[in-house]
Formats: structure tokens, sequence, C-alpha cells
């Protein structure tokens, strides 16, 4: 299905009715040659504390070490040949830039991305050290996105969303349709929420699987943006802070049509202080030597505090990334 023609101008309503069930359909179709389908592990030690059977999905050993690849590659295979040929822009706080990159690489194109100056310098390394074209703008993610956007529109080329688009949503969706053939008893899974695609296109396909199946989704006190703008019916704005969820950090499109897709999908919503990430994270690695960043550590994290509201339940908690400061996960799990 690679190269039909899009309009890469949002025309799309964020109170549109998305059939998402359609959307992570087609993209399974478009993006399994280029993804991993990837495990589930059994915890033994969160089975145990939760009176439940648990299960981690981990995204963090995708390609490019997050789910963030689904989404982008749905995405760039999408484009046709014109569309890719006037060059394409996103913004990133880092995982984002590497799935880009890899997408876009098996389209023989490159991709340029914008990101803040309060980027985690080791990413921003990272993403120099592996060849990516990086432009710095803005104190912070909202303002580096702001112009991505800006250039695309005034120099006509492509804008690849992290979330806002039924295309990259659809990609994502395809980490709940792969938990569907892993576990197609499930009673609960647990998403990171950020911008909500995540969670708007994995959690949604779940919902469409079986409306019983509980969606729960989690946001760092810090930036708890989604949260409030479910709260409230409408995106808000409002001052955040510094998170080691950093990925789930920032604000959220006025137009986002994840708005929409996190009110008809998520039956319960929590959020977690730095502290409890950071021992989300180091428990990870002390009971399964997985490293975890902030943002995926977080779904382990609501089990660990509110273990009870799971109990009897088959749970699946998605680790969605793997992209941590060395030397903060040494800080982190050497406390």
């Amino acid at each position: 299905m690679r190269g039909e023609a899009i309009d890469d101008e949002r025309n799309w309503d964020m109170n549109e009715n998305l059939d998402i069930r359609q959307l992570v359909l087609e993209a399974e179709k478009r993006c399994r040659p280029y993804l991993w389908e990837t495990p589930l592990e059994y915890s033994h030690h969160l089975s145990e504390i939760s009176d439940a059977k648990v299960w981690l999905k981990l995204d963090l050993v995708q390609k490019t070490t997050s789910f963030k690849l689904r989404g982008a590659t749905n995405k760039i295979m999408a484009l046709n040949d014109d569309e890719l040929s006037r060059g394409v822009v996103t913004a990133s706080t880092g995982n984002y830039a590497f799935a880009v990159a890899e997408a876009i690489s098996h389209r023989n194109q490159t991709a340029t991305t914008y990101v803040a100056k309060n980027i985690d310098p080791s990413r921003l390394e990272l993403m120099q050290a592996h060849g990516l074209k990086v432009v710095i703008h803005g104190e912070e993610a909202g303002a580096a996105e702001q112009e991505a956007r800006r250039v695309a529109r005034t120099e006509g080329k492509v804008y690849v969303s992290p979330y806002n688009d039924p295309l990259v949503v659809g990609g994502q969706g395809t980490c709940g349709l792969e938990i569907s053939r892993q576990l197609p008893d499930l009673d609960a899974a647990v998403f990171a929420v950020g911008g909500g695609g995540l969670i708007g296109g994995a959690g949604g396909w779940l919902k469409s699987f079986s409306p019983k199946i509980d969606i729960y989704g989690v946001s760092p006190e810090n930036s708890p943006v989604m949260y409030e703008s479910l709260k409230a019916n409408r995106i808000i704005d409002m001052e955040t802070f510094p998170t080691l969820a950093d990925t789930c950090a920032g604000g959220v499109d006025h137009d986002a049509i994840t708005l929409k897709l996190c009110q008809q999908t998520i039956d319960e919503m929590f959020l977690l202080s730095e502290k409890e990430i950071e021992d989300a994270i180091r428990y990870i690695f002390e009971q399964h030597r997985l490293v975890a960043e902030g943002s995926a550590a977080m779904s382990v994290g609501v089990l660990l505090k509110h273990p009870d509201r799971f109990k009897g339940k088959k749970v699946v908690l998605v680790l969605c990334g793997r992209n941590i400061d060395i030397a903060r996960f040494k800080s982190i799990i050497c406390t």
C-alpha cells in the first residue's frame, strides 16, 4: 500500500469519528515488513504482588528502541514520490527522530528534525552521531514543533506529526494488534500517555477487539496535559515541568485528533510522581534486567502504586521505549 497520495495539510476534523480498526488493519498490511513483532514477557513478581497475571509488552526492543517506529513507518510508507521529493520535516524529543529516519531510509530519502534547546544532551549527541539532520529551535518542544510546521508550510514540505495524524495513530495501533494476537483473552492494558497517539491507536484497536478490555493511561504529574484536557473536555494550555517521562512531556495540539480517541478509549487515567517513575525504572531493571526510559516505566509504576486495581486480571503493561540518558540511568539504579 506504499505510495498512495495523501494531503499533508491537516484537513481532518478533530471531532471526526475515525475508524481505528480499519486504520490499524491498513497499517499492519503497509508496515509489517519493516517492523518487529515485539514479545510479551511474563512478570512473576508483578503477578504475585497484584494477585494478577501480568505481562510486559516489550516495545522497547522495537527497531530504533521505541514504539514510535510504528507510526512513522505507516506515515512515510504512505507518502507518494512527489511528496517525498518536496522534503519531510518533523519535531522530536529523540525517539521520533530515529523512527522517521529509519522509516524514510526505506524510501532512500532523509528527513530534517527540529528539536528544542532543552533536549536531553545525550539524545542530541546520539542523533548527530547517527547523521540525522537536526535543527535546534526554541526553548521547549512546542516551539520546535511550531517551527517545523512553519517550515513545512512555507517551503511546501511534508510535516510528519508524532501523534496528530490518522496514519500515525493507525501505525501505533499495530502494537495493540500484536497484543491481541499474543494474548487474546487479556482483561486490561496500560499505556503511557503524552499526545495520545499510542493509547489512541493501540488501545483503540484493543477496544475494537473486545470492548470488555480495560484501557488505562498514565502521565507524569509534572506534565499532565492530556490528563487535564480529558477532565476539561478540550485541549488546554498549562505550565509543565521537567520529567523523567520526557517523551510524554509538553503541550498537545489544540486540534489534536487524539483527544476524542482518548475520550472513547481510556477507562481511567493515572498520574505518577517523579519518584514513582524513578522507582519503576529501577524495578524493571532489578526484576527483568531491562533498560526502560521514564515514559516506558510508567505502566509498571501504575501497577506498583495500585496493585489491587488489577487483582484477578490478565494485564499487559506496555514498555514503550528505552532511550534514557546513561548517566541518569546509572544514578537511578545505584540509589
